[in-house]
């Protein structure tokens, strides 16, 4: 596989000692930052251009065109943008994989032809609510182009909804219970299905509306 990475950051430089570590991969670095380079040229076996990624006569220079991909994950998204869009439309590039440094700027990236967007702060903040909700639910995914949060939370053993059927239950209006996990199988939920203690819950819907109905599924009667 011919690889092109336009960056050799932190993200760039571990791609970089991953793809070098195969004998059928040809790997092409760009880097702008000459201490960079010498890292790079010093953990891979690559060919390393210290320039600008972004400009078309640099990825000329590098054979974009011959690429089977291209992995863009400069810390600037502005060098993104552009490296991407030159990449797709002026040298035909299959497949390229942008990095996101600012969540907002993941749908340009798609526009500017990326086929894939990874955004490293979203994924951090993932880890985050993840730490400090993992007694009330998890993320286990988070699509915040379409406000899609997909969670699993457990029913406590002192919920107040225990017994009651799904259909009982007054839930967000953009909230659906997915699938039910129970005795080390799972349940397709049906209207009349009741919720039991120990039931692991899958949701989906907006991010809001998720929040509310893990705190409705897991409420209890205080004294």
């Amino acid at each position: 596989m011919r690889a092109l990475i336009i960056g050799a950051g932190r993200i760039g430089m571990h791609l970089i000692r991953y793809l070098s570590s195969s004998d059928d991969n040809r790997l092409t670095v760009i880097e702008k930052k000459q201490e960079r380079c010498k890292e790079a040229s010093t953990n891979s076996d690559a060919t390393i251009l210290n320039a600008d990624g972004s400009k078309p006569d640099v990825l000329k220079l590098a054979e974009a065109s011959q690429a089977d991909i291209v992995i863009v994950t400069t810390d600037d998204d502005r060098v993104n943008l552009a490296a991407t869009r030159q990449a797709k439309k002026e040298f035909g590039v299959p497949r390229i994989i942008a990095v996101a440094n600012s969540p907002k700027n993941k749908e340009r990236l798609r526009e500017a032809g990326a086929d894939m967007v990874i955004c490293p702060a979203e994924l951090a903040l993932k880890d985050l609510e993840n730490m400090l909700e993992r007694d009330r639910a998890v993320t286990l995914m988070y699509r915040s182009e379409l406000d899609l949060r997909v969670a699993e939370t457990v029913i406590p053993l002192n919920a107040t909804l225990i017994g009651k059927k799904i259909h009982e239950i007054q839930m967000p209006e953009k909230c659906r219970v997915a699938l039910v996990c129970r005795d080390s199988s799972y349940v397709f939920p049906e209207p009349e299905l009741e919720l039991k203690s120990g039931d692991k819950v899958l949701l989906l819907g907006d991010a809001p509306s998720v929040a509310r109905t893990v705190e409705l599924l897991r409420s209890s009667e205080t004294a």
